[in-house]
Order: C-alpha cells, then structure tokens, then sequence
C-alpha cells in the first residue's frame, strides 16, 4: 500500500514537473537570463515559497495528526467540522496578509531583493509583478488545508493534480505571447497568470471535497465549534509554525540565496532558479511522494503504539529516497551542463547563460541525497508531535548557510551559494538522523547500510558507463549528423546509465523494483 501510494503521488508528480520543465523551457526561451527575468522570479519566489512549505510539507504535518486523532475518536462528522473551522479562519488570516502585502509591497521587495534598491526600473518592475502574483498565496494555502484533509481520507490524487493546473495554465499564458518582443508585457500577463492558476487550484479542490462528501461550512467566530475545539485548534497552531521551517529548511536556504543574489551581476537569480528547477525534479517526486505518503501511516502506527511497524515503514522510506537519489546525484554532476543545454540553451538563454546554471546545478546537486532524506526524517518528529526538534536543527542550518553564503560568495559568486545550501542539508540530515536514533529511540533496520554499500557501488558502475560513453561524442556517424545530435546522445547517455544501475543494483540483491515483473508487464 505504501509503495502504491508513492507510485501514484511520484507520478503525478513527475507528470508535474516535465509540464514545469517546458513551462521554464518557454520563459528561458522568451525572457532569457537578465533584468527581466531576475524581476518576474524573485515575484513568484514568494508566492511559491508558500506553496512549496505549505503545499508540500507544513500543512500535512501539522494538520494530519491533529485531524486524525478527531476523526479516530469522534467520526467522520466532528473531523470535518474541525477542517471547516480552521479553513474559515485561515481564509480570515490571508485575506487581511494579502491586503497588507498589496499595500506594502516595495517594503517587502526590498526585504527580499535587497539588490534591486540600486536599479529603479528593475525594483519598480518587481514591484509591479509580486502584486501579481501574491494573490496565489490566498488560493493556494486553503488549497493546501483541503488537501491535507483529502490525504487523511486516503485521497492523495486531488493534491497531486494541483501543480499540473499551475504549470498548464503559465504554459497556456507563454504560448500565447510565444511571438512578442516586449519582455515586460510577457512577464505582466506571466505574473497574473499564477495567481489566475492559484483560483483554478482552489476550485478544483473544492469540487474533490464535494466529490469526497466532505461537508465544508464558512464558520463565524462565535460559532460554539470554536469553543468545543480550543484544544485541537491550539495544538494545530503549535504544530503549524515549527512545521513550516522544519519542513521547508532547503526553500528558506533558498530563499536566503535569492536575496544575497540580487546583490550579484543580472542573471544570477535566474541561473540559481533554473539550476534549482532540474534539481527539483527527484527531490519532488521522491521526496515529497514519500514523506506525503508516510506521515499519514506512521502517524497511525504512533497512535497504535506499533513501534515495530513504524521502524520498518521510516526504515523503508529511508532506503527508497537513497535508493533513487545517489544515482540521479550522479547523472546530473556528470552531465549538468548537457542536461541545461538540452532544456534552456535556446532563444534569448544564451550559452554563457547555460554554462553559469550548470555550475550553479553541479553544486546544489551533490545536496540531493539530504534534501530528500529531509523529507523523510522530519516524518517521525512530526508524526509524534514534536516540532521542536526539526525547529532548532533547521534554524541551525539555515544560520550554516547563511554563514557559508558570506564566506563563498565573495570567490564564486551564485555558485557560491548553491555550494553553501547542500553543506548546511547535509548538516541538517546527519543531525536529524543522529536524534532520530539516540534520543527518539527509533531502531532503524541494520540493512539501511548494506543497501547503501551496494547503491553506491553500483553508482560508481553508473558512472564508469556514463564516463566511457563520452567518447561516443567524438564518433561521427552520419546518423547522427544533424542539430538535435547532442541531445539524442545525451538521452541515450541517460537510459543506458538508469538500465545499468537498476541491473547492476539488482545483482546485488536490491529488490525495490521487481525486474521480472517489470519485464513481464512491459
């Protein structure tokens, strides 16, 4: 059932992030890397930072315990009275920050991109465009809280589909301006486009509550469930603030990267948000998919008190994110640079352009492995209600960070920063796993290390094939005489090196994929 509910998740969150990648495909190829471009991503950094914490993680891990132990002990009826409480007060809350943030906007561009103050047009224009795009923060957080209830049913398909509608409808916005010039026209009609998405999001999950026979209800605050449920609500409070920055430690890093990179050359922002993007993609499905997917099972065995049942599921989530990330770890520090050819290096993104984003990659990739093991180890804390744990280990990580984003940025630039952002996850992992075992007393499975033995052997061996293969590039058959050369080569290089590693793994005895199934079905 785990390993379903993953497959589900990781695959519509991977249909998700191949719209996302032809969604920066199309802004690379109409806005570049530049003025433009580090204006309208600095705008939808703050609206997707909240969707990132909220969308995937926070939201989840503060609400589904709570909401949980409602359905368990009082049915169906009191579980969506409490959803439709706190979904009215969150609609309060956000329609009083948005308003706020409307009307204070420069103050927090200047928060966040520092850098900008010094080029009028540049601040005026991202000024412009987070106004834009902030009304996405309303939508998207009751499109959140909708979601984490629709999770604790079981329905994991409603939230997953939720990014596909962003990325069809930016797409559908591109394709339109695909012919015009003016890149600030582009960027206008591109920024209010989010925010059109983030209603569409809301509607559609909506419509699954009903689908679901949730009942939601707008409550006043003088309706008597505000009074029967103070306790829960506090404990959903308690839960919700530590879990956004335990849960969302690797975009606040981000977040800090983005504001010492306004203060660096135009372009730099764009470089570290394309890097990121190809970054994203095993971290998004794999990492979100499994720690969405665990919380609400481990949150059941902690109410159980199945310790035995909730080693082995944190244990098996464990060998699944490393299982997948040291070999995508691999492929993209060998072939960054043809990867962000293949996706970027066209219209107005330039090579000099695709050169400084495969530097900027090569760094925050060598991160992967612990920002998805992240994912995964904040589960437990969050399943036994402890927020505090995840709290101290990332405020300490995100001060690393910042400590090593000073130190680094002087000598390499954005590059720089991305360096400092995988240092400081690597930090947060081995800490949470150190307490995961000591203090937590979880009693992980002893195989975790020879599984890993074997990963990243048959890694190396991955590598070996993948270094080997460069010589094809200096093979000049008359097939392969034509413009999309390099790119077929790199496919190739990309399927050859994923069929070794899986078979290679699987001599050694790794079974997370039955093989003979898979040949069979296919």
């Amino acid at each position: 059932m785990f390993l379903k509910i993953i497959s589900i998740l990781g695959s519509l969150t991977f249909l998700s992030r191949i719209l996302g990648y032809l969604r920066d495909l199309l802004i690379a190829k109409i806005i570049g890397a530049g003025l433009v471009s580090d204006a309208f991503f600095i705008s939808f950094k703050l609206p997707n930072l909240f969707r990132r914490l909220f969308g995937e993680g926070a939201m989840n891990s503060a609400f589904i315990p709570v909401i949980s132990g409602i359905k368990s002990k009082f049915g169906k009826n009191k579980s969506d009275e409490f959803f439709s409480l706190i979904f009215s007060s969150l609609l309060i809350f956000l329609l009083i920050l948005l308003i706020i943030a409307e009307i204070f906007m420069p103050f927090i561009v200047k928060l966040i991109a520092p850098g900008f103050t010094d080029d009028t047009d540049k601040f005026i224009l991202t000024v412009d465009l987070s106004r834009l795009t902030f009304p996405f923060v309303f939508f998207i957080c009751l499109t959140s809280l909708a979601g984490a209830y629709l999770n604790t049913l079981g329905r994991f398909a409603a939230m997953a589909l939720t990014p596909i509608i962003l990325n069809l409808t930016i797409i559908f916005c591109l394709l339109i301006f695909l012919r015009t010039n003016d890149k600030v026209i582009v960027s206008n009609y591109l920024s209010l486009s989010i925010s059109v998405a983030g209603l569409i999001q809301l509607l559609w999950i909506i419509f699954s509550l009903k689908r679901s026979s949730i009942n939601l209800k707008f409550l006043s605050f003088q309706n008597s469930a505000f009074k029967n449920r103070k306790k829960e609500i506090k404990n959903f409070l308690i839960l919700l603030a530590p879990a956004i920055i335990g849960n969302g430690a690797y975009q606040i890093n981000l977040l800090i990267d983005m504001i010492l990179a306004s203060t660096l050359p135009d372009g730099s922002i764009s470089y570290l948000y394309f890097a990121d993007r190809v970054n994203q993609l095993p971290l998004g499905v794999l990492g979100i998919a499994i720690s969405t997917a665990l919380l609400p099972i481990l949150s059941k065995h902690v109410k159980e008190r199945n310790v035995i049942e909730a080693n082995a599921s944190i244990s098996e989530s464990i060998k699944f994110g490393i299982y997948f990330s040291v070999p995508a770890l691999v492929g993209i520090f060998l072939l960054s640079n043809q990867i962000i050819s293949f996706l970027f290096l066209r219209g107005e993104f330039s090579l000099a352009d695709s050169k400084l984003t495969s530097l900027a990659l090569t760094a925050l990739c060598f991160g992967l492995p612990a920002f998805i093991l992240i994912k995964i180890l904040v589960v437990p804390f969050f399943a036994n209600e402890d927020t505090k744990t995840p709290i101290k280990v990332s405020v300490f990580s995100m001060l690393l960070n910042l400590i090593l984003n000073l130190i680094l940025i002087k000598e390499f630039l954005h590059v720089g920063l991305a360096i400092a952002t995988s240092v400081s996850a690597w930090v947060n992992a081995l800490i949470l796993f150190y307490i995961l075992i000591k203090k937590l007393g979880y009693k992980l499975d002893k195989s975790i290390i020879d599984d890993t033995l074997k990963i990243l052997f048959s890694a190396f061996i991955m590598a070996c094939s993948l270094l080997l293969m460069k010589n094809l590039e200096t093979i000049d058959f008359a097939v392969f005489n034509f413009s999309g050369r390099n790119n077929l080569l790199l496919i190739i290089k990309i399927l050859t090196g994923g069929i070794i590693y899986l078979f290679v793994s699987h001599f050694f005895g790794i079974r997370y994929i039955d093989l003979k199934k898979w040949w069979k079905k296919n």
